[in-house]
This record gives C-alpha cells, structure tokens and sequence, in this order.
C-alpha cells in the first residue's frame, strides 16, 4: 500500500505540473478578425423560381454585397478566432420579390459560427436573426494571417425552413457557403519626434485632393464576365480597388463646388473573358449645374462613358453625393460589344470630396485576403494570438505538450519499475506481462432566362425537395 501510495503521488505531481504549463501556454485572448467575404448563392433553384415565369420576380442586393459566380458575396468581416473555432459577421442584403409582392424577402448581414469541420450559418430574415443552416463537410484553415472554410454543405434548418415560409422543408440541401477573414495586426503607431502637421482646409471650388468616385460598371455586366458563358474576371491595379459591388477610383484631383466639379482619378479596372477584353483606365468627372460625365481611358482614347444628375453636399468636412444613378451613353456602346444600348441604366456613383485633410470619405467595402488554399498531404499553418503577436510565430505548445507527456510517461514507467523490482526481489517466478500492441445568359439580361410553361403554374421552389 505505501508503494501504491508514492506512485499516486509521483503521477499527481506530474499531472499537476502539466496542467500548470499548459496552463501558461494558453493564448491570453483570442484573435481578433476584420476583412474578408463570405459567397453564398442560398439555393440555385430558388433563384431561378424568384426570377421564372411563375414568380416573375427579382433579385436585387444592397449595402455592399454583390453577385460573384452565381452566388451573393456579403463584405467586411468581424469577428474573432480562438481554440479553433471561429464567429464571423458580415454585411451585405439581398432582396427577393416575386408574385407581385406575396414573396417579400430580406436576406441580411450573415454570420457564421464554425470549428472543426461544422458550424452554423445565421441569418437577418426580414430583420430577425435566424439559424439558417448547419454547415459541415469542410475544415477550418488557418494559414497565412487568414482564417476560411471553403464549400461547407449547407443543410436547412427548422427555423430555416420557417423563414422560407413552408418553400423548403428542414434537412433540404443549400448550396455550399464559403468564407474568410483576415487576423487583424496592430500597427505601431511610428515617433518620428516631429510635430504633426495641422489640418488644411480648402473651401469648395478650391483645388482639391484626395477625392474618389466608386462604380460598379454594371451589374449584369460582372456577372456575365464572371459567369459560365465569358468564364473570366477581373483585375485592379494601379490604385483603383475592388469593394465587390464597387470599383474605388483614388486620389482625385481638381476643384469643386456643389454643383460645378471636374475631378480626375486614378487606377484601372481590366476584364478579360472569353471575347471580352476591356479596361477602364483613370475615370474623370466634369460637371456643370450638377448634370455631369463620366469619361474613362479606353483601348487608348477617352470615352464618355455614362451621364448623371447630382449635387454634392457637405457632410463632415466632404462634399458627398451617394447612390448617384447612371445612363449610358452612344459613344459607349461599342465598349460594351452592344450589350447595352444608350440611354440604359447602368449602376450608381459614389462621389466624395474631402475639404480637410483629417475629413475621412465612406468606406469602401473590404473583402480581405484571398484565402491560402492548402493542400491535403500539408496541415494548414495555424493562427494563434500568440503566433499574431510573436514575430518567431512558434507556438509554445509545440515543445510544452511533448515534453509535459513524456515527463508524465517518464515519472509513470519510472515508479512503475520500482514497484515491479521490489515486487520481483519478493517472487522469484515473476510473470511476463504481454505487450498490447452554367446559364447561357448575355450581359444585357438581368435575369436568368425564362424556361418555365403554363404547365409549371401549380409549381414552386418546393418542387425541388428530394424526394
């Protein structure tokens, strides 16, 4: 009994000691994440019902989401990642309408809980905060300063399927949810030791810096280089960025008031695709009495691209015009191949002018990173606070948790022996223990193409349950 007694007690100590390191090798907080995007189509079928002969609706987004692929890119993550596990917000609405208003529905700013391999995937329906979806089926990576899952099945939930208003039955097949975000790293503010330079005003129709105009081109237009048919994308360089719905053209330049402006920008936005070869190349704007022209670098000669109505108005220390709609114009229908005619709706302008160098303009939309794809011979590198905030970027935990198990297997097998020896010293005849061992659409087409017949009128999104 007292050699029982010592072995209990030698394996508690190294069990408490252990506890003890990993204990003090545990991150303090968890990572904090911001950037990123989150690609979610809902249902493929669905779509098509919102947008066929039956419903006859549409589908519109807002507050930054976008289409991307057929399915509906929601911006700007926040949220955090720890042990594992990740809770991410995004932002972002769609809009579904059909049978002449019966079908009124808002899809906003998601959110996902994920580790491991599962999660769930949350849901503003119409204002109200719902489990939409058990995700599963794809692991969370970690690697290179972002955190993503790509292609999660997306099952239906009870609450889900109440959202749907009895469309969808729970355990119904969504399509897959991807997303990401960014491990958020402070900045060191620099001491330079030097004063810091007081704000310059400049009063409207001064020369003005700083400025930048935001255009989606058009939306039918990216889907259709992205689609199936142009299977293409595209770029931005040379300061332009891409906020999803939106390309931000920066560092405008030139003089305004509220009704007269002539801006010029920087940056280009390039989209190539099957039989399409187009770049937009340094935007400038010049109004009179707020009726104002886009024009744009293109194929090396500048087109006047679309016209618009707007007055800017000062709004802390900006001069904003926001949600600015847009015609296309004659010399800019050959840009377009003539998918679009002139006089068509093309998608609106931010305009925003700063007045004081401190004057901060909207903020565009922040997709983040692409993800690091990861292959499956190689683990995804993981993301840790203690890796976000060490510039070695070694965890711990890497030689704690060996040592800590071979310390405890040690003093085990160590007062394990001593027993079986004193043991043996009393039985000459000691036993021995065994070992144990696509869509066919054109860009000028807002909607997907109407396939369905009068046959089809009894007919609804539920018809695509599985049977």
């Amino acid at each position: 009994m007292p050699h029982a007694t010592r072995m209990t007690g030698v394996l508690t100590a190294a069990a408490a000691l252990v506890a003890s390191l990993l204990l003090w090798a545990a991150p303090a907080s968890a990572d904090e994440l911001s950037g990123g995007r989150l690609d979610w189509g809902v249902k493929e079928s669905f779509r098509s019902y919102i947008t066929g002969p039956i419903a006859q609706g549409e589908v519109q987004t807002g507050d930054g989401a976008s289409t991307v692929d057929g399915d509906y890119r929601f911006h700007s993550a926040s949220g955090t990642y720890e042990d594992g596990t990740a809770v991410v917000d995004y932002q972002g609405w769609v809009y579904f309408w059909g049978h002449d208003g019966e079908l009124d529905l808002t899809f906003a700013n998601p959110s996902v809980e994920y580790s491991g391999s599962s999660g769930t995937l949350y849901v503003y329906v119409n204002g109200s905060r719902t489990d939409m979806a058990s995700l599963s089926g794809a692991s969370l990576e970690a690697s290179g300063g972002t955190v993503s899952v790509s292609g999660a099945a997306a099952t239906l939930t009870t609450n889900g399927a109440a959202a749907f208003a009895g469309y969808y039955e729970p355990g119904q097949e969504l399509d897959a949810v991807s997303f990401s975000a960014d491990v958020a790293v402070e900045e060191e503010p620099e001491a330079t030791g030097e004063p810091t330079e007081a704000a310059t005003t400049a009063a409207p129709g001064d020369a003005v810096t700083g400025a930048v105009v935001d255009w989606g081109v058009r939306a039918t237009w990216r889907d259709y280089v992205s689609g199936d048919l142009a299977a293409g994308a595209w770029t931005v360089a040379d300061g332009a960025a891409d906020g999803g719905a939106v390309f931000r053209f920066a560092e405008g330049a030139g003089t305004a008031t509220a009704t007269d402006y002539q801006l010029a920008f920087q940056g280009t936005v390039a989209f190539t695709g099957t039989n399409v070869d187009l770049a937009i190349t340094d935007p400038a704007i010049t109004a009179t009495g707020g009726n104002g022209v886009l024009s744009a670098e293109v194929a090396g000669a500048r087109v006047d691209l679309v016209t618009f109505e707007a007055t800017l108005a000062e709004t802390g220390g900006v001069l904003l015009a926001e949600d600015v709609p847009t015609v296309l114009t004659e010399a800019a229908v050959p840009v377009f191949g003539g998918f679009y005619q002139a006089g068509d709706p093309m998608d609106p302008l931010l305009i925003a002018v700063p007045l004081t160098a401190d004057a901060a303009v909207p903020a565009l939309p922040d997709l983040g990173s692409d993800p690091v794809e990861t292959t499956g011979s190689e683990p995804a590198e993981r993301v840790d606070a203690d890796e976000a905030s060490a510039e070695t970027g070694l965890d711990p935990l890497v030689w704690i948790i060996p040592a800590a198990v071979v310390l405890v297997l040690g003093a085990g097998a160590a007062a394990i022996a001593i027993a079986q020896r004193r043991k043996n010293n009393r039985r000459a005849d000691a036993e021995t223990v065994p070992e144990t061992a696509p869509s066919e659409a054109t860009p000028e087409e807002d909607t997907p193409d109407q396939t369905g017949t009068g046959d089809d009128i009894a007919a609804g999104p539920e018809d695509d349950k599985e049977k």
